[in-house]
């Protein structure tokens, strides 16, 4: 437990650093709030300082359980100190601004924030700042901890440190440097194509980091519309993609790796995927009675589509662009979600894939009963263990959805809506609940639901960030006897 208050001592005076900045910009623009956010960092920066000295001279390794610990310590953490701001700068309530902070945090999109007029632009800035740090954390996580562990079959450490060129004792510290040029480097030369495309530098820095960290909370209220045309779309395009795919595949493409990095199916079966349902997309939006959309600005809007749904970023490129395909498909997919190691949601394909290629074993095993069959996916042999900890992983997360989705039923007008609001929340993509799916019929924004209601819904957002096992994991009493 050293460790562990060594390592959130250091995350919460980085955190200190991003208020006081938070705090200068609402002092530069005259904005109200510059006190609060100065306050919070000062406290922040108090306790993380009393911490650290309490814990300095005392040895203490993190290790695995640690590990965890730390996690759900910071995903839990970050958000209660980040409300402070929100809801003295907001007409938000103190739990409606936890709630905020935690959408934000896990990227699952904005809750309401876009419903409160004149919202400060340093309040709207640190948002959108936990936001990006939302995905960093995500990375950080898969990279460090998730990935090491094997956590629901993931890849196995030995391929992957052999993939990495490094050694299986990656460290937080390793893990840093190995994701943050990267996840650094990608938002700002977004941030550049953007207002190199007549973006203003807010607005560019603001849909970086939503494109990167595959989040739904865009700096206008009025989403991409209010950016309208192609380039910017097509810019958010492939830095959504470059978020939803592996960063250890980035790696490779950058170190010119690539007959290591085209066999790395997962990420390759991202993009057919997003491929298909675009052009599925956009043959509805073109051929739907009615519709004006041309042919060019079909196919721009069903790549759109298909990507922030494939990625779980969830940004719709006009309003009604997820309603236009069928709810079982947009459910579906996110459930699946993006590649592992990525900043996106959902269980991963690299999981889906797995299963499906244990399924298709089993019915040649029915044809041929004495034949041996590799178990391979691209270049990652898949164990049996692997295998297990994957349909685990899978039986788990229809166990949460299905145990979630009963519990906040009395609060939603119908269970559909309670069991897309829990899909939604558990995928970090929250702006699929927002869709119109039922014509004549508005289900309530989460911030109207009861507190219990907006407690589950937070719980499913950090579930769904920390691969739901590794909550699990913490509550085996087995693991703490060790």
């Amino acid at each position: 437990m050293i460790a562990v208050a060594r390592h959130s001592a250091l995350t919460a005076g980085v955190m200190a650093w991003f208020l006081l900045i938070a705090a200068l910009v609402a002092l530069f623009r005259n904005e109200p709030g510059a006190d609060v956010f100065f306050a919070t960092a000062l406290l922040t920066v108090f306790g993380a300082g009393a911490v650290h000295l309490a814990v300095r001279n005392r040895g203490g390794r993190l290790d695995r359980r640690g590990a965890y610990g730390l996690l759900v310590v910071i995903w839990l953490g970050v958000p209660t100190i980040a409300a402070f701001p929100i809801a003295a700068t907001t007409s938000l309530g103190p739990m409606h601004a936890w709630l905020e902070a935690v959408s934000a945090f896990t990227t699952t999109g904005p809750v309401q924030i876009h419903g409160i007029a004149d919202v400060p632009r340093a309040t709207l800035g640190w948002l959108l700042t936990l936001q990006w740090a939302g995905g960093l954390l995500t990375l950080l996580g898969f990279v460090a901890v998730l990935g090491p562990a094997g956590i629901g079959g993931l890849p196995d450490r030995s391929a992957r440190a052999n993939l990495r060129g490094v050694t299986e004792q990656t460290a937080l510290d390793d893990a840093l440097r190995l994701v943050l040029p990267v996840y650094l480097g990608a938002t700002l030369l977004c941030t550049a194509m953007l207002f190199a495309v007549g973006v203003g530098l807010f607005d560019a820095l603001g849909l970086a980091g939503a494109a990167l960290s595959t989040g739904g909370m865009l700096p206008d209220a009025d989403g991409i519309a209010a950016y309208g045309h192609f380039a910017v779309k097509a810019v958010l395009i492939v830095f959504m993609l470059v978020g939803g795919t592996s960063i250890l595949w980035h790696r490779m493409l950058l170190s010119r790796r690539l007959r290591m990095a085209l066999g790395q199916y997962e990420n390759m079966a991202l993009l057919a995927l997003c491929l298909v349902v675009g052009i599925a997309a956009a043959a509805i939006g073109f051929r739907t009675p009615g519709s004006v959309l041309s042919l060019p600005l079909a196919l721009e809007d069903g790549m759109f589509t298909a990507v922030s749904l494939v990625t779980t970023t969830g940004i719709e490129p006009h309003g009604g662009a997820f309603a236009s395909l069928p709810l079982a498909l947009v459910i579906t997919l996110v459930f699946i979600g993006g590649a592992s190691f990525s900043t996106a949601g959902g269980i991963k394909i690299y999981r889906a894939g797995t299963m499906a290629l244990q399924s298709y074993l089993e019915l040649e095993r029915l044809v041929h009963p004495h034949a041996v069959h590799p178990r391979r996916l691209g270049q990652q042999s898949v164990t049996l263990q692997m295998m297990k900890a994957i349909w685990i992983m899978f039986g788990v997360a229809c166990t949460a959805i299905a145990g979630l989705t009963v519990a906040i039923a009395p609060a939603m007008p119908s269970f559909e809506s309670a069991f897309v609001a829990i899909v939604s929340a558990l995928s970090n993509v929250g702006p699929v609940y927002a869709v119109a799916w039922q014509p004549g019929v508005a289900w309530p924004d989460w911030g109207a639901l009861p507190a219990y209601a907006q407690l589950i819904l937070a719980l499913a957002m950090i579930l769904g960030r920390l691969e739901i096992l590794v909550v699990l994991g913490l509550a085996n009493f087995a693991l703490w006897r060790r």
